[in-house]
């Protein structure tokens, strides 16, 4: 148990023997601050983020079962099946977990996609199309501002949940055209491509914490600004392309 449990625990037993002074509803209060789980959802949109669970779970039972080899099909490579997890775990990570609100998360969840959408203009060619980076970065840090309520999906969490999903998909969705232009990519894949990134860190973030979003951020921008670190560790840096 930490500080806080403590802290909430003391204060539950000095209210129950009349000592804490401290009203139901400031209970409450109090007991949801500490609560840093899952959203409350409830009616048809509670039921349909736990379809959306279940057929995650049912989707892994199928792809690790011979069943596939067996009927003939719903048969997929790692690729492909990589892309259908990451479009759940983005759909649910937006739908199921409200984002931390404390000072700390809150400039981060704006911070992050501010700086890799100034990070991949830098990194941009000259001739490559650039206009659209700080639309997907303005647009993910509003939805951060604007908050993430523990009992409802808001519109801009739907907005976020869907386009990482669809994100997701695309790799498997355009397979084949994107297996043969290799070393080629065209604006439709850059869009995609910085747009999952940006709403990767963002799900990250809200279900599993600062921490791995930070350090990726740094990996990042290490692989981009390569030339300019010390010597030691300094390399050539990459593009966007």
């Amino acid at each position: 148990m930490d500080d806080k449990d403590q802290l909430q625990a003391a204060a539950v037993e000095n209210a129950a023997a009349g000592r804490g002074g401290l009203s139901q509803e400031e209970l409450d209060e109090l007991v949801a601050s500490s609560d840093t789980g899952g959203r409350s959802l409830t009616g048809p949109v509670g039921t349909l983020v736990l379809l959306v669970a279940l057929a995650w779970s049912l989707f892994q039972l199928w792809f690790s079962s011979p069943l596939p080899f067996l009927f003939g099909f719903g048969v997929f490579n790692d690729t492909e099946a990589r892309s259908i997890h990451l479009a759940f775990a983005l759909f649910l990570a937006f739908a199921a977990f409200p984002a931390s609100r404390t000072p700390v998360q809150l400039v981060l969840g704006i911070a992050v996609p501010l700086i890799l959408g100034a990070l991949f203009m830098f990194s941009a060619k000259e001739d490559t199309a650039t206009w659209w980076i700080p639309l997907i970065a303005l647009g993910v840090a509003a939805a951060v501002w604007l908050g993430s309520p523990k009992d409802r999906i808001p519109a801009w969490e739907w907005a976020l949940a869907l386009l990482g999903a669809a994100a997701a998909l695309y790799l498997l969705v355009f397979y084949r055209q994107i297996s043969g232009r290799v070393g080629a990519p065209i604006t439709q894949d850059f869009v995609v491509g910085v747009l999952g990134i940006v709403i990767l860190l963002e799900a990250t973030r809200r279900a599993l914490g600062p921490a791995l979003m930070i350090v990726a951020t740094v990996f990042l921008v290490y692989t981009v600004l390569g030339q300019y670190m010390p010597e030691l560790i300094a390399h050539k840096g990459n593009n966007l392309s």
